[in-house]
Protein backbone atom coordinates (compact mmCIF):
# COMPACT_ATOMS: atom_id res chain seq x y z
CA UNK A 1 0.00 0.00 0.00
CA UNK A 2 2.71 2.34 0.64
CA UNK A 3 4.45 1.80 -2.47
CA UNK A 4 1.42 2.27 -4.25
CA UNK A 5 0.80 5.42 -2.66
CA UNK A 6 4.55 7.15 -3.70
CA UNK A 7 3.77 6.08 -6.95
CA UNK A 8 0.50 8.36 -6.93
CA UNK A 9 2.17 10.85 -5.18
CA UNK A 10 4.99 11.23 -7.52
CA UNK A 11 2.22 10.81 -10.59
CA UNK A 12 0.17 14.11 -8.59
CA UNK A 13 2.94 16.21 -8.39
CA UNK A 14 3.31 16.10 -4.66
CA UNK A 15 6.65 15.35 -4.47
CA UNK A 16 9.33 17.70 -5.67
CA UNK A 17 13.09 18.34 -5.87
CA UNK A 18 13.97 19.94 -2.40
CA UNK A 19 15.20 23.14 -2.52
CA UNK A 20 16.43 25.86 0.06
CA UNK A 21 19.36 26.50 2.59
CA UNK A 22 17.62 24.01 4.76
CA UNK A 23 17.33 20.83 2.42
CA UNK A 24 20.94 21.32 0.92
CA UNK A 25 22.27 21.65 4.87
CA UNK A 26 20.39 18.38 5.90
CA UNK A 27 21.88 16.80 3.08
CA UNK A 28 25.13 17.77 3.24
CA UNK A 29 24.43 16.47 7.25
CA UNK A 30 23.42 13.23 5.98
CA UNK A 31 26.28 12.65 3.22
CA UNK A 32 29.25 13.42 5.39
CA UNK A 33 27.71 10.63 7.90
CA UNK A 34 26.81 8.48 4.96
CA UNK A 35 28.94 8.04 1.72
CA UNK A 36 26.17 7.62 0.09
CA UNK A 37 24.42 9.07 -3.68
CA UNK A 38 21.72 11.20 -2.18
CA UNK A 39 18.42 12.25 -3.76
CA UNK A 40 16.92 15.02 -1.90
CA UNK A 41 13.37 15.17 -1.63
CA UNK A 42 10.03 16.97 -0.71
CA UNK A 43 6.73 15.95 -0.54
CA UNK A 44 3.36 18.39 0.10
CA UNK A 45 1.26 15.87 1.91
CA UNK A 46 1.96 11.64 2.14
CA UNK A 47 4.87 12.11 4.13
CA UNK A 48 5.30 11.74 7.95
CA UNK A 49 8.33 13.70 8.54
CA UNK A 50 11.15 12.22 6.92
CA UNK A 51 11.36 8.92 4.83
CA UNK A 52 14.67 6.88 3.35
CA UNK A 53 14.16 4.92 0.72
CA UNK A 54 16.43 2.85 -1.63
CA UNK A 55 15.74 3.47 -5.11
CA UNK A 56 15.46 0.24 -6.24
CA UNK A 57 12.10 -0.05 -4.18
CA UNK A 58 9.92 -1.71 -6.17
CA UNK A 59 6.65 0.42 -6.87
CA UNK A 60 4.93 -1.94 -9.40
CA UNK A 61 6.27 -4.97 -10.27
CA UNK A 62 9.61 -4.28 -12.05
CA UNK A 63 9.17 -0.75 -11.90
CA UNK A 64 11.69 0.57 -9.35
CA UNK A 65 10.95 4.38 -7.30
CA UNK A 66 14.26 5.58 -8.80
CA UNK A 67 13.09 5.11 -12.40
CA UNK A 68 9.65 6.97 -11.85
CA UNK A 69 10.92 10.03 -9.84
CA UNK A 70 13.83 10.33 -12.66
CA UNK A 71 11.09 10.02 -15.31
CA UNK A 72 8.75 12.73 -13.32
CA UNK A 73 10.86 15.05 -11.95
CA UNK A 74 13.43 17.24 -12.81
CA UNK A 75 16.12 15.24 -11.28
CA UNK A 76 18.47 12.59 -11.33
CA UNK A 77 18.57 9.74 -9.73
CA UNK A 78 21.66 7.81 -10.24
CA UNK A 79 21.39 3.91 -9.65
CA UNK A 80 22.38 2.39 -6.50
CA UNK A 81 20.68 6.10 -4.78
CA UNK A 82 18.89 6.39 -1.41
CA UNK A 83 15.88 8.86 -1.87
CA UNK A 84 15.52 11.31 1.17
CA UNK A 85 12.06 12.16 1.22
CA UNK A 86 10.79 14.68 3.35
CA UNK A 87 7.32 16.80 4.51
CA UNK A 88 7.48 20.12 2.91
CA UNK A 89 7.12 21.86 6.51
CA UNK A 90 10.49 20.45 7.67
CA UNK A 91 12.01 23.03 5.70
CA UNK A 92 9.67 26.08 6.41
CA UNK A 93 10.56 27.95 8.15
CA UNK A 94 14.17 27.22 7.42
CA UNK A 95 15.10 24.60 10.69
CA UNK A 96 17.37 25.58 13.37
CA UNK A 97 20.28 23.12 13.87
CA UNK A 98 18.60 21.34 16.41
CA UNK A 99 15.51 20.19 14.56
CA UNK A 100 17.79 19.40 11.63
CA UNK A 101 19.87 17.19 13.58
CA UNK A 102 16.82 15.21 14.95
CA UNK A 103 15.69 14.77 11.19
CA UNK A 104 19.10 13.73 10.52
CA UNK A 105 19.16 10.61 13.48
CA UNK A 106 15.45 9.65 11.73
CA UNK A 107 17.08 9.06 8.60
CA UNK A 108 19.87 7.15 10.18
CA UNK A 109 17.67 5.10 11.95
CA UNK A 110 15.82 4.54 8.87
CA UNK A 111 19.22 3.89 6.66
CA UNK A 112 19.83 1.31 9.68
CA UNK A 113 16.36 -0.31 9.60
CA UNK A 114 16.85 -1.17 5.91
CA UNK A 115 20.30 -2.40 6.00
CA UNK A 116 18.54 -5.22 8.60
CA UNK A 117 15.65 -5.66 5.68
CA UNK A 118 18.81 -6.72 3.39
CA UNK A 119 18.97 -9.56 5.47
CA UNK A 120 23.17 -9.04 5.50
CA UNK A 121 23.32 -10.34 8.91
CA UNK A 122 22.52 -13.68 10.29
CA UNK A 123 19.22 -13.33 11.98
CA UNK A 124 20.24 -14.30 15.56
CA UNK A 125 22.82 -11.34 15.41
CA UNK A 126 20.34 -8.38 14.18
CA UNK A 127 19.85 -6.78 16.75
CA UNK A 128 23.91 -6.84 17.99
CA UNK A 129 23.93 -5.41 13.97
CA UNK A 130 22.00 -2.87 14.86
CA UNK A 131 22.86 -2.05 18.39
CA UNK A 132 26.74 -1.33 17.12
CA UNK A 133 25.66 0.77 13.96
CA UNK A 134 23.64 3.13 16.17
CA UNK A 135 26.48 3.15 18.37
CA UNK A 136 28.77 3.95 15.51
CA UNK A 137 26.61 7.14 14.16
CA UNK A 138 25.63 8.00 17.57
CA UNK A 139 29.52 8.18 18.59
CA UNK A 140 30.11 10.12 15.20
CA UNK A 141 27.53 12.42 15.91
CA UNK A 142 29.20 13.55 18.64
CA UNK A 143 32.40 14.37 17.13
CA UNK A 144 34.06 18.20 15.78
CA UNK A 145 33.73 18.05 11.95
CA UNK A 146 30.18 17.38 12.24
CA UNK A 147 29.45 19.52 15.52
CA UNK A 148 31.04 22.13 13.20
CA UNK A 149 28.45 21.80 10.19
CA UNK A 150 25.42 21.83 12.94
CA UNK A 151 25.43 18.84 14.50
CA UNK A 152 23.47 19.27 17.70
CA UNK A 153 24.50 15.55 19.27
CA UNK A 154 21.49 14.97 21.85
CA UNK A 155 19.18 15.79 19.22
CA UNK A 156 20.46 13.55 16.75
CA UNK A 157 20.73 10.79 18.85
CA UNK A 158 16.88 11.30 20.15
CA UNK A 159 15.71 10.94 16.36
CA UNK A 160 17.97 7.81 16.24
CA UNK A 161 16.57 6.13 19.35
CA UNK A 162 12.87 7.34 18.40
CA UNK A 163 13.02 5.25 15.09
CA UNK A 164 15.04 2.30 17.11
CA UNK A 165 12.03 1.94 19.45
CA UNK A 166 9.93 1.39 16.77
CA UNK A 167 11.87 -1.82 15.75
CA UNK A 168 12.53 -2.79 19.46
CA UNK A 169 9.58 -2.11 21.60
CA UNK A 170 7.03 -2.81 18.29
CA UNK A 171 5.75 0.45 19.21
CA UNK A 172 5.88 4.11 17.61
CA UNK A 173 6.37 7.25 19.70
CA UNK A 174 5.04 10.36 19.38
CA UNK A 175 7.11 13.64 18.73
CA UNK A 176 5.61 14.96 21.70
CA UNK A 177 5.92 12.10 24.15
CA UNK A 178 7.64 11.97 27.61
CA UNK A 179 9.18 9.39 29.44
CA UNK A 180 10.46 5.79 28.36
CA UNK A 181 13.30 4.46 27.66
CA UNK A 182 14.09 5.31 24.09
CA UNK A 183 13.31 9.12 24.90
CA UNK A 184 15.50 9.26 27.85
CA UNK A 185 19.11 11.58 26.79
CA UNK A 186 21.48 9.10 26.34
CA UNK A 187 19.66 6.30 25.64
CA UNK A 188 21.55 4.26 23.35
CA UNK A 189 24.71 4.44 25.56
CA UNK A 190 22.79 3.58 29.04
CA UNK A 191 23.08 0.46 30.92
CA UNK A 192 19.24 -0.12 30.98
CA UNK A 193 19.12 -0.25 27.07
CA UNK A 194 21.64 -3.03 27.29
CA UNK A 195 19.78 -4.48 29.99
CA UNK A 196 16.27 -4.50 28.11
CA UNK A 197 18.17 -6.21 24.61
CA UNK A 198 19.21 -8.91 26.68
CA UNK A 199 15.90 -9.25 27.57
CA UNK A 200 14.70 -9.33 24.01
CA UNK A 201 17.58 -11.21 22.93
CA UNK A 202 19.69 -13.44 25.80
CA UNK A 203 22.53 -14.17 23.54
CA UNK A 204 23.01 -9.97 23.12
CA UNK A 205 26.71 -9.24 23.82
CA UNK A 206 27.41 -6.31 21.24
CA UNK A 207 30.14 -4.22 22.60
CA UNK A 208 29.29 -1.33 24.50
CA UNK A 209 28.35 2.02 23.43
CA UNK A 210 31.55 3.38 24.71
CA UNK A 211 33.92 0.42 23.05
CA UNK A 212 32.33 0.95 19.19
CA UNK A 213 34.82 3.48 17.78
CA UNK A 214 33.15 6.59 16.56
CA UNK A 215 35.19 5.85 12.95
CA UNK A 216 33.66 2.35 12.60
CA UNK A 217 31.62 3.30 9.47
CA UNK A 218 33.22 6.25 8.76
CA UNK A 219 34.53 4.35 5.12
CA UNK A 220 36.86 6.72 3.19
CA UNK A 221 36.79 6.85 -0.47
CA UNK A 222 34.66 9.05 -1.33
CA UNK A 223 30.57 8.29 -2.43
CA UNK A 224 29.76 5.71 -3.45
CA UNK A 225 26.58 3.25 -4.35
CA UNK A 226 24.15 2.02 -1.66
CA UNK A 227 24.91 -1.82 -2.79
CA UNK A 228 28.95 -0.95 -2.06
CA UNK A 229 28.06 0.52 1.27
CA UNK A 230 25.83 -2.37 2.09
CA UNK A 231 28.95 -4.41 1.66
CA UNK A 232 31.13 -2.71 3.61
CA UNK A 233 28.89 -2.55 6.52
CA UNK A 234 28.44 -6.15 6.54
CA UNK A 235 32.31 -6.96 6.34
CA UNK A 236 32.86 -4.31 9.18
CA UNK A 237 29.88 -4.94 11.64
CA UNK A 238 30.42 -8.83 11.68
CA UNK A 239 34.40 -8.12 12.71
CA UNK A 240 32.69 -7.13 16.27
CA UNK A 241 30.48 -9.85 16.51
CA UNK A 242 33.58 -12.73 17.51
CA UNK A 243 35.17 -10.65 20.06
CA UNK A 244 31.78 -9.63 21.63
CA UNK A 245 31.33 -12.87 21.91
CA UNK A 246 34.80 -13.99 23.38
CA UNK A 247 33.89 -11.16 26.41
CA UNK A 248 30.35 -12.84 26.87
CA UNK A 249 32.47 -16.55 27.52
CA UNK A 250 35.27 -14.86 29.45
CA UNK A 251 32.78 -12.30 31.55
Amino acid sequence: MFRSGMLELVWEGAVQPAEGRGAARLRRLLKAMLPVRIVCLSAATGIDRVTVLPDELEVMPALPLGDVIAEELPVEVPYGSLLLICDADVFQPEPTDAELSYDLGIAVGQTLLTVLRRGIFPLERENEALYVMACAFDRMAQGTALQHLGMVSGEFSKGLAGVLAGYWSGSRLGGTERGGLFLRPGCLGSPELRSYLRTLDPTFAAPAHGRVPAGLLAFPGGTRSFQDWLERVRVTVTGTFSASRRRLIDG
